[in-house]
């Protein structure tokens, strides 16, 4: 797959580097972008913040990548470039993000091999690694987050396995692991 640099993250505290990127898909108007690896770890809704509904429109990571993520790792000129998109959630509600994680939907088109699937998570991101609720990693690969929530268990988000599997049971939002995050991105053809 094609790769391309594009913003910055940390790779220590206060140190940053190149995102690495991988192109999933391409069209006349973009290229759809996936981090080649887990970033950072997160949970899909923290315990403080626990709401009624956690799903993809108010849950923390949406938040954390259209707002913070996106204001603080990338230039403005980079930020021009990236082509905000409608989504549609697994609730019919319709939001646009800049920033986002992939759908089942879109993992089984732009990456049905189960190898292309896995994510081995940066320095940064396992720094939690020994953490009781921290990132789980085996054999140098962690579970990543899919936006949906799962409609196997009451309560759960969905993702990707260690092993590239979709995981649609996942973890509890509140009280599960924090698992890799994966953005991705619409990158405007220059």
């Amino acid at each position: 797959m094609k790769k391309v640099l594009f913003g910055k993250y940390f790779s220590d505290i206060d140190i940053l580097e190149d995102i690495s990127w991988i192109v999933i898909n391409e069209t006349e108007e973009g290229d759809l972008l996936l981090c080649e690896n887990c970033i950072e770890s997160m949970r899909y809704v923290y315990e403080e913040n626990e709401i009624d509904n956690p799903v993809w429109e108010n849950c923390d990571i949406r938040h954390w990548l259209n707002n913070y993520f996106l204001d603080s790792f990338f230039t403005t000129k980079e930020k021009n470039q990236i082509l905000p998109q409608e989504i549609i959630t697994e609730e019919g509600t319709k939001v646009i993000d800049k920033v986002f994680l992939l759908s089942k939907e879109e993992v089984e088109a732009y990456l049905p091999n189960q190898e292309e699937r896995r994510a081995q998570p940066t320095d940064w991101a396992r720094r939690n690694e020994e953490e009781f609720d921290g990132l789980v990693v085996i054999d140098g690969y962690c579970t990543w987050l899919l936006r949906g929530i799962s409609k196997v268990v009451h309560g759960n988000w969905t993702g990707i396995s260690s092993k590239g599997e979709l995981d649609l049971i996942g973890a509890d939002f509140y009280f599960g692991p924090e698992t890799g995050v994966r953005p991705a991105l619409f990158l405007k053809k220059s």
